[in-house]
């Protein structure tokens, strides 16, 4: 009988400490209804690649009193502006714990923003700060207008060679460029003449006339000097190649640029479905629902000009002739090409 009475007692201390306990660890209750308040440095922003390393922007938000001493997490959450923070066009950027504050360099945030918008246009955003609790709790948006640009590799002489003309001026200093991606004497790019009904150029050796420059003897010739290098088929976009081993050149006008291959719904790799050219950004692109499987990019709907990707996984970065590019799941996308870069072709998918 003792026995029995010693153990219900125990187990009657142990019960009673066992909810002191669970009533010590439900003390810290968040309290509802509270919102850090966030503030931008500047709400206007051209970032430009020069400025990488500088100073871009600093989010700013007061301690708040959620009812409990441990620091709360938080998120900065970026969006195209008039998407409600939604899918894909919403990235999230983790902040210290215990900091009120978020800087950006120019590299950085650029680098965020180019996962959700248009490098080179001017976009507006909003931005938020979400708590990680498992009730979220919001700040006030901010918007702000920002421009964005698409990181390059800059090329000089002997791998780049500059396109001057009448198109832009005549000016070397400010041309685009063909380049040799193997630095072999063999330069490509896409050149937009459609400011020149009768395009007229000449392949400069850097930023300066004084440098020297590639003419042209005859249909399809290269010389060190001479005439100017002529398009006669009219102005628009072109796919230029010259070498300078052989002294050779060719121009093959690119008259629109289609999305093709297993992942298109009903045209599959029988026919494009055509991108449309915004000439603010200089690029094409397209919003469709595809399937999973493969897709390339084709000029003038023939096989002689198409674009893929050599990289596995895929790089983002096309080259003529490249592997298929895979498209894992089906889904609603955005796809765009840029090709008036010299050396710094690039294109997305983004999934809706």
């Amino acid at each position: 009988m003792r026995n029995i009475l010693q153990k219900l007692l125990l187990l009657s201390v142990a019960s009673m400490l066992l909810w002191a306990c669970e009533k010590e660890e439900t003390r810290a209750v968040l309290r509802s209804g509270v919102s850090p308040q966030l503030a931008v440095s500047a709400t206007t922003l051209e970032l430009k690649q020069e400025d990488a390393d500088k100073a871009a922007a600093s989010f700013t938000w007061p301690a708040v009193d959620y009812g409990f001493t441990d620091a709360i997490g938080y998120v900065l959450q970026v969006a195209k502006s008039g998407t409600n923070f939604a899918g894909a066009s919403t990235v999230e950027i983790g902040v210290n714990k215990s900091d009120l504050k978020k800087e950006f360099k120019v590299a950085e945030l650029n680098a965020e923003l180019n996962k959700i918008l248009t490098p080179g246009l001017s976009q507006e955003i909003e931005v938020r700060l979400k708590s990680n609790t498992i009730n979220p709790i919001y700040s006030n948006t901010v918007k702000m207008m920002v421009r964005p640009y698409r990181v390059r590799i800059f090329y000089t002489f002997p791998q780049a060679i500059n396109v001057a003309g009448n198109f832009q001026d005549w000016n070397p200093g400010a041309a685009p460029q063909l380049v040799s991606v193997n630095n072999n004497g063999e330069y490509e790019g896409f050149i937009n003449f459609s400011n020149a009904a009768n395009p007229e150029f000449k392949l400069v050796k850097g930023a300066e006339w004084g440098a020297g420059d590639f003419g042209s003897p005859s249909a399809g010739k290269l010389s060190n000097g001479g005439d100017n290098l002529k398009i006669t088929t009219g102005a628009g976009i072109y796919l230029l190649r010259a070498n300078t081993t052989a002294m050779t050149w060719s121009a093959t006008k690119v008259n629109g640029i289609g999305l093709i291959g297993s992942a298109v719904p009903t045209t599959g790799w029988d026919s494009d479905r055509d991108m449309a050219f915004d000439a603010a950004s200089g690029t094409y692109s397209i919003t469709l629902d595809l399937n999973a499987g493969e897709i390339k990019f084709r000029a003038n709907d023939a096989w002689a000009l198409d674009l893929g990707d050599n990289s596995n996984p895929n790089d983002g970065r096309p080259e003529i002739g490249g592997s298929n590019i895979k498209i894992d799941a089906a889904g609603n996308y955005t796809i765009t090409l840029d090709l008036l870069v010299g050396g710094n072709w690039v294109y997305t998918i983004k999934k809706n």
